[in-house]
């Protein structure tokens, strides 16, 4: 089990927790700047006196195993009346540091309502108010202020708190025992330095014997860091936490064509980090960046970063890096995490509801699995009922599909993580696609990949993508291991999942 701890806040943070959720044997600390002033947060903190949540709640959110209607409930914005502008998990943060007396109890009261996975910890229990001062002798008050001074005009003297603000003991706890410390990435100013100047953090930091990653952000903040290059953020980042960085995450894709054009990006304008870092073994190199648009919210007040890190991307990385899984799994689908022989039962009793028996439905499935074409459940349904019962029908029986996992199975890809986890199924797409999706664990797969005919290809190509690896592949027809090439495929085992392969399947694992 190896501890890694997160240091950030913001869209940062939660992009990089959402990419580490899934990745096994590991446990996730994730340190939360407390000096936000602005939005939502800002008027909570200023007229409750508590806190500020923001930047907890997106962690809460990243980190959360409860279902999705709960995670968009803790983003939900109102609009109207007093609570416009508010989120919904603000103000539920809010209440549970008034009802428990203490911020940090009540994001662990959170944590466990949200079923978070892993521990979220203010960076300090202390009031923070962020202070600036720039070259000309400017105070800048606030981080919200901070954030909208072109401070790059004048340049900066010194960035401290008004008080003193103190490493929180669970923070300082989560830091000693790190085996991997991730710095950033994040708004460089208001996300990142507020946690590396809160004190004892530096001191806590150097007795530490974890490795520091820093993933180079994607882009520049006008008027803080417009045309930095990756060596400006990792020099500036070593001189205020007094220690070398380890690992150093760089970005090696460019965002696409529609990226650049929606959000008027040029060569040349500063706003893209180069890299600028040459011959330096801490170097990794990734293509990180995200090709999702994110639009501001009209509902949020705050303005967010427009590109961003792909979650997926970062959290598939450090991984590799952690290197705590040398074992992936591709797993069939129909007979091996789901019961087909159930599933055709539902079938057969749908029909018999329609009208159509027993014998006629068994005959036509029996002509249908003769065709070398893929089985096509609403073409068979087209044979025996009306067009427009066929949807219907169709429906009933995708919505089985939960109910019919292989459900120690399922516990099993959830140990192994998302990224050592594939489904290669073959049969007829919308139909496979259905009943993956119905069953609701799609998104505990790195790739699901439906095929109408060999899976040859499509194996060869994962072994030789992970040669360090041992690769597993579960099916329960011998026919889709008779067609590999175990010469190219060295790296690789084949389960069948006969009434043995679960026990198999665990003993290989283990």
């Amino acid at each position: 089990m190896k501890n890694i701890v997160t240091i950030g806040g913001g869209t940062g943070s939660y992009v990089v927790l959402s990419g580490l959720r899934n990745i096994p044997n590991i446990s996730i600390s994730a340190l939360v700047s407390m000096s936000d002033n602005g939005g939502s947060t800002g008027v909570l903190r200023d007229e409750l006196g508590v806190l500020p949540p923001g930047d907890v709640r997106q962690c809460l959110v990243a980190l959360s195993d409860h279902s999705d209607i709960v995670r968009n409930l803790m983003n939900y914005r109102f609009t109207d009346g007093s609570l416009s502008g508010h989120s919904f998990g603000n103000i539920f943060l809010a209440g549970l540091e008034k009802v428990t007396g203490d911020f940090a109890s009540g994001v662990r009261i959170a944590s466990e309502i949200l079923k978070v996975k892993g521990r979220v910890i203010p960076i300090t229990n202390d009031k923070a108010e962020l202070d600036m001062i720039l070259k000309d002798d400017t105070l800048v008050e606030g981080q919200v202020n901070i954030t909208n001074t072109d401070i790059q005009k004048v340049g900066i003297k010194n960035i401290f708190y008004k008080e003193n603000v103190h490493l929180s003991e669970e923070a300082k706890d989560a830091i000693k025992k790190a085996d991997y410390i991730i710095i950033g990435p994040g708004d460089y100013y208001s996300s990142v330095l507020p946690n590396v100047i809160v004190n004892q953090f530096k001191d806590v930091l150097k007795e530490s014997n974890a490795k520091i990653i820093l993933p180079i952000n994607l882009t520049n903040k006008q008027g803080h860091t417009l045309h930095w290059k990756s060596s400006d953020y990792l020099n500036d980042i070593e001189s205020w936490i007094d220690k070398k960085v380890d690992i150093i995450l760089i970005n090696n894709e460019k965002p696409s064509d529609e990226q650049i054009e929606v959000y008027q990006l040029k060569e040349g304008d500063g706003v893209l980090v180069e890299n600028n870092i040459e011959n330096d073994d801490r170097v990794i190199f990734e293509a990180l960046v995200s090709h999702s648009f994110f639009m501001n919210s009209s509902k949020d007040i705050v303005k967010r970063s427009f590109i961003r890190h792909d979650s997926l991307k970062i959290g598939s990385c450090i991984s590799k890096l952690i290197g705590e899984s040398k074992k992936k799994v591709i797993f069939d689908f129909d007979d091996t995490l789901l019961d087909n022989s159930k599933l055709k039962e539902v079938l057969y009793r749908e029909l018999e509801l329609a009208g159509v028996t027993r014998e006629i439905t068994e005959s036509k499935y029996k002509e249908m699995r003769q065709s070398d074409e893929p089985f096509s459940l609403k073409t068979f349904l087209s044979y025996l009922i009306k067009k427009e019962d066929i949807d219907n029908i169709y429906n009933k029986i995708i919505n089985t599909c939960p109910d019919l996992l292989n459900k120690e199975m399922i516990e099993i890809i959830k140990n192994l993580g998302k990224y050592n986890c594939y489904i290669v199924s073959n049969g007829e797409r919308q139909f496979q696609e259905d009943k993956i999706k119905s069953s609701g664990i799609y998104g505990l797969f790195c790739e699901v990949i439906i095929l109408p005919g060999s899976k040859k290809q499509v194996i060869e190509r994962i072994c030789d993508q992970n040669k360090d690896s041992k690769i597993l592949f579960i099916d329960d027809k011998e026919q889709f291991f008779n067609d590999l090439d175990f010469e190219k495929c060295s790296n690789l085992k084949k389960i069948l999942c006969d009434k043995d392969g679960l026990q198999k399947l665990k003993g290989e694992i283990n």
